[in-house]
């Protein structure tokens, strides 16, 4: 299987024509992301045209998309964006191995790009209400993943780097140094985070709650903002059915630096009112720190790493900095977890 990265615009170009019926005249890699398994390339037509095309390692489960399409024609909710169809009218193609999804070019920012007024958090609030009250019929709801908790892997490979000596973590260039450097530097912390996420989880328990559709994945990078209070939500790939603290706990995340403050102005107007689980949006926060410390380890350390390119991972080692810089993720979720205490 190719790794996304390893593609030549080239391929990229021959698949979009073939696949998609869309002739490119440029094709150009996001350096953006931190998903070790998924690359991004934003692609340039005739006449102005542009598209955003993703290639993935994995494969996100087709109910995704048309769950996608429906909130958008039944929902009403166009503010989700969802993606184009191939030429034989499928969601998602396959190619080497890869899942592709070509999706329409939005004129916005990201929320990384560009701070958020109080009428797009006020919106923001009001379509995330709208996607978590929206009611899918049995077909779509029924094979989507409903976990009780988020998938155990990045807390099982952290304890286990954290339970064995540092110096064993393998080094393959000045860049993993790099990595492991700041592992060591901010060990204790990532321990605390850890023990925590593993705290939190035992005092939720195991018992039901109620679920609502949730993007998942909800933060300043993936909200786009346009002309006056417009939002856009993109990369639906990880939507779940699970608690609404799922999605509320971004709020307030600092994830990328970005949304540290628990109450932005005009989210809980355009949100309305509602009961919010401390306890969740601690252990989501703790848990997303775990699942982004797993894929700054494998953009910097897995096999193949070295090839991928050095913008990417250096990016991925500023990423791993700025956890634990003030008012970043390591603060939030420490506030979340005082929030808990008492």
């Amino acid at each position: 299987m190719l790794h996304p990265q390893e593609l030549s615009a080239a391929q990229i170009s021959q698949v979009l024509d073939e696949v998609f019926g869309v002739r490119a005249t440029a094709v150009l890699q996001r350096a953006g992301g931190a998903d070790a398994g998924a690359t991004v390339y934003q692609v340039a037509g005739p006449d102005g045209a542009r598209w955003w095309l993703k290639c993935r390692r994995y494969a996100v489960a087709p109910v995704v998309w048309t769950v996608l399409h429906h909130l958008r024609e039944h929902a009403g909710l166009r503010e989700v964006i969802a993606p184009l169809p191939t030429r034989d009218g499928a969601a998602a193609a396959s190619w080497a191995g890869l899942q592709w999804t070509l999706f329409p070019y939005v004129e916005a920012f990201s929320g990384f790009e560009e701070a958020l007024s109080r009428g797009h958090w006020e919106r923001l609030g009001r379509v995330l209400r709208q996607v978590h009250e929206a009611r899918l019929p049995t077909e779509l709801s029924d094979p989507l993943r409903r976990p009780v908790f988020d998938d155990d892997t990045a807390v099982e490979r952290v304890g286990a780097w954290l339970q064995r000596a540092d110096a064993r973590i393998p080094v393959r260039d000045a860049l993993g140094e790099e990595y492991l450097a700041l592992w060591c530097r901010h060990r204790q912390r990532i321990e605390a985070i850890w023990q925590r996420c593993g705290e939190l989880r035992a005092r939720i328990g195991e018992g039901r709650c109620p679920r609502v559709l949730c993007h998942a994945d909800l933060h300043a990078g993936n909200v786009l903002v346009g002309p006056g209070a417009s939002v856009f939500l993109i990369d639906w790939d990880d939507m779940v059915l699970a608690p609404r603290e799922r999605d509320l706990m971004f709020i307030g995340a600092g994830i990328g630096g970005r949304w540290g403050r628990e109450q932005p102005p005009g989210f809980a107007e355009g949100y309305g009112p509602v009961t919010v689980d401390p306890l969740r949006v601690a252990y989501y926060r703790h848990w997303r720190i775990l699942q982004d410390l797993q894929e700054f380890h494998d953009l910097l350390l897995e096999p193949g790493a070295t090839a991928r390119p050095p913008a990417q991972r250096r990016q991925a080692l500023r990423y791993m900095a700025e956890q634990f810089a003030p008012g970043n993720v390591a603060d939030c979720a420490a506030r979340a977890w005082q929030a808990t205490q008492g």
